[in-house]
């Protein structure tokens, strides 16, 4: 089902921008061969936990668990970020579809340009190269650029993938882009929230570059059924995290 769609018209030529809906990694194959630039998100969208504690959906419940209990916003967020820097640090992961290792391969294959972009930020940037490995994924092969940069406002990039530090994507992306030189004629991106997907689509308007966002939905019944109190059981041992249903077995006693 269409999201969003525009068509923008520009003196003679049109610039196409959209955001569609899909539900599993399939969808895309049909669209990746018309853009110059491939961008995936990596939590929820490449990778996931082998387990709820750590996943995206966590890390929410997490803050608002973390707020109920007076904690400030802020602080609590900051709390957040270290439990979850902790966990993200051991914690295995799972392809979210196994689909997506050869989509990847064979977009690496054609010499497509292919990158990641996620709201993680430096700290969390060797949990995420590590994760990626584990699964035999390397954003680098065919990146824009191969050589890793810092920006002064702490963005980093490195092995192919944007660590935005939980900037607005768009503003990210573009300014990475001006400090490799690099425009693309059109850019997708594969996110699985359609926010990121927003802030993206508003940079490529801006400087007129074809966009197809794809809001990637396969894990929503997952999102929004996420069952907090395995989560706490979970966190309670980190030296070896139980598994959801060895949580489960454990309540059930």
């Amino acid at each position: 089902m269409k999201k969003i769609v525009f068509l923008m018209l520009f003196s003679f030529t049109s610039v196409f921008s959209q955001i569609l809906e899909i539900k599993n990694i399939q969808e895309i194959k049909k669209y990746l061969n018309k853009y110059e630039l491939v961008i995936f998100d990596l939590d929820n969208t490449i990778m996931e936990p082998i387990q709820e504690l750590g996943s995206d959906q966590w890390f929410f419940h997490q803050m608002k668990k973390h707020e109920n209990s007076g904690l400030d916003k802020n602080v609590a967020l900051d709390e957040t970020l270290k439990d979850w820097y902790e966990i993200q640090a051991i914690t295995k992961v799972k392809l979210v579809e196994k689909d997506i290792k050869n989509i990847l391969d064979n977009l690496q294959m054609k010499n497509t340009q292919v990158m990641g972009l996620t709201t993680r930020d430096y700290d969390f940037s060797l949990a995420a190269i590590k994760q990626l490995d584990s699964l035999k994924i390397d954003l680098s092969k065919t990146a824009p650029k191969k050589e890793n940069l810092y920006f002064k406002n702490g963005v980093l990039y490195k092995k192919g993938i944007l660590f935005a530090k939980g900037i607005e994507k768009g503003r990210v992306l573009d300014q990475f882009l001006k400090k490799i030189n690099f425009k693309p004629k059109s850019v997708i991106f594969i996110d699985d929230k359609l926010k990121y997907l927003d802030e993206v689509e508003k940079f490529c308007k801006k400087l007129k570059i074809k966009f197809l966002g794809l809001r990637y939905g396969y894990l929503d019944k997952k999102v929004n059924n996420l069952q907090g109190f395995i989560c706490d059981i979970q966190h309670k041992n980190l030296k070896k995290i139980l598994s959801d249903d060895e949580a489960k077995q454990l309540i059930a006693k």
